[in-house]
């Protein structure tokens, strides 16, 4: 399957992969055991993905199949390799994680964005860093030097958001249960984006999600820990 699938996905500093949606992509096709080939992009970078008919990624070059947007990715492999392991485990636990995947976007990026916001921007490509600063201060409404200054805070705002997910891991070892699913990716990928991006430790050694963590790093050889980090 190697060189028939190809992910493109944002390139930053030093061959750091930050995209959180491009690492759903990658997990995705880790739990399914496919094989691929990565085509980093910069981020200000559009006519390099233009063939896909969108503006970001990742976009999934499937053969002849053109895939954007991490979720419709995730439906694609599913569908199209059956006899993997399943990303969501039938058509409940399908809906269950769509919904899942719109509060991680909704409330978990936005909370975990002014923790990491500005190191973020240090770490992308040059080239990028005045694209990038433009959309984040526009989204937040503020400089990024001022997130610095907040972060205390907004790391507190963001813990309060996890305590959820934080009873769930202390009765069972992933999010979706006894094992990894396309849910725990979702989480994941919020913290592989911290963690490639950021020195900032966003949890404690004793957290039930630090376990948790640790636990998916692990997984398909160690496919996600063996990367440049911050």
């Amino acid at each position: 399957m190697a060189g028939m699938v190809t992910l493109y996905e944002l390139k930053g500093k030093e061959g750091r992969l930050y995209s959180l949606f491009s690492w759903r992509a990658r997990m995705a096709l880790a739990h399914k055991g496919l094989g691929f080939d990565s085509h980093p992009v910069r981020m200000s970078d559009k006519a390099a993905i233009a063939f896909s008919g969108g503006k970001t990624v990742p976009v999934l070059r499937d053969g002849e199949t053109v895939v954007r947007d991490s979720w419709k990715i995730a439906e694609h492999l599913e569908a199209a390799y059956p006899e993997a392991p399943s990303l969501f485990g039938g058509a409940t636990g399908h809906g269950l994680c769509q919904t899942f995947n719109i509060w991680a976007d909704r409330t978990l990026v936005p909370a975990m964005l002014p923790v990491v916001v500005a190191d973020i921007h240090e770490r992308i490509d040059p080239v990028d860093r005045d694209f990038f600063r433009a959309m984040m201060e526009g989204f937040l409404k503020s400089k990024l030097e001022e997130t610095l200054a907040g972060r205390d805070k907004a790391t507190e705002r963001l813990g309060r958001t996890l305590d959820p997910l934080r009873a769930a891991l202390k009765r069972q070892p992933f999010v979706c249960g006894a094992a990894p699913a396309y849910a725990d990716y979702i989480v994941f990928s919020v913290f592989q984006w911290a963690r490639v991006m950021s020195p900032h430790q966003v949890l404690a050694a004793d957290d039930p999600l630090a376990g948790w963590r640790e636990r998916i790093l692990d997984l398909h050889s160690g496919f996600a820990r063996n990367v440049p980090v911050a």
